[in-house]
């Protein structure tokens, strides 16, 4: 079980040093520079989802599955207008600190990146989207602390426990997340990073926030399959 914290300790170490290292940098730090790292993480994220799709697509044996899953998903998402209602709640009426931590800590777990790393770590040890998504808490608590200050710790602890919980689920059903179903998720993983990472870039906002009900489409495609033996 600690072996599949290591992407999670990452990030909660990365969040707790860019707290320090936002607030001793201040607002020295000008947008154009912001720019360029949120620019360059899109274009790590947009790779690193691209490469999953690559890796686990020869792997599938249901070649429509993910088609199907992400239009299912999608249209379910933008019906519930899941990305609208993060917006929402990232921009509450808290103001300074107070919205900064729950900016992060929203962007840092209602989204592909933790959630379905989450899965992949606790499943197969792979921890490449932990990774990308310590990165991006990295850089965006450095650009939020140096506004705020080094109080963005706080939003630490509480990404710790929303991983913890999610591995911690993700290893007791291990039974229950089968090598195909892992595939798909890895699959369509890789279309949400990538995604994030078009919206990063600024290339075409695909809100990849509405296409996370598609997660649910093999779960329930597998379980029917289990139950119906089809």
């Amino acid at each position: 079980m600690l072996s599949s914290l290591i992407g999670t300790f990452t990030d909660v170490i990365g969040i707790l040093v860019a707290s320090v290292l936002g607030s001793l940098v201040g607002k020295k730090m000008s947008n154009r520079y912001k720019d360029i790292l949120l620019a360059m993480l899109g274009f790590i994220a947009f790779g690193v989802g691209f490469e999953s799709i690559a890796s686990y697509m020869p792997k599938s044996h249901y070649a429509v599955l993910f088609i199907v899953s992400l239009i299912v998903g999608t249209v379910l998402g933008t019906w519930w207008d899941l990305d609208g209602k993060i917006n929402k709640i990232s921009a509450g009426k808290s103001e300074g600190l107070g919205k900064s931590i729950v900016t992060e800590v929203i962007l840092s777990t209602l989204g592909a990146l933790p959630i379905v790393g989450c899965i992949m770590a606790a499943t197969s040890h792979d921890f490449t989207f932990l990774f990308v998504n310590a990165s991006l808490d990295f850089v965006m608590v450095v650009i939020l602390a140096a506004t705020d200050g080094i109080g963005m710790m706080i939003s630490a602890p509480i990404i710790f426990v929303f991983q913890f919980v999610v591995i911690l689920i993700a290893t007791f059903a291990r039974n229950w997340l089968t090598e195909p179903l892992i595939t798909e998720i890895a699959i369509l993983g890789g279309f949400m990073v990538a995604a994030s990472g078009l919206s990063l870039l600024q290339v075409k906002d695909l809100k990849a926030a509405n296409m996370m009900p598609a997660l649910l489409v093999p779960i329930v495609f597998f379980a029917s399959k289990a139950l119906f033996h089809f």
